[in-house]
């Protein structure tokens, strides 16, 4: 019978001092191929994630939906 892979969710602070330490973790977990990778995030930022992800990376995007004036925030603040 084959071994099923367990499945961790990622889902760190919307900022770069949290993502990049996340990224790293998923990256080193990913190696190990124990396990189903998702980072969540919103678009903005997974879109710069995806340059730091190798071609052959198996870990899933998942987006969730952030719009900042809906927020009373500035254009584009979700980095």
């Amino acid at each position: 019978m084959a071994q099923r892979k367990e499945t961790i969710v990622l889902f760190p602070f919307m900022a770069q001092g949290h993502l990049i330490p996340f990224l790293a973790s998923a990256l080193h977990l990913e190696k190990t191929n124990k396990c189903t990778i998702t980072f969540v995030n919103t678009p903005l930022n997974l879109n710069k994630l995806k340059s730091s992800l190798p071609q052959n990376s198996s870990i899933n995007l998942f987006e969730i939906p952030f719009n900042s004036i809906d927020h009373n925030l500035p254009p584009f603040t979700e980095k």
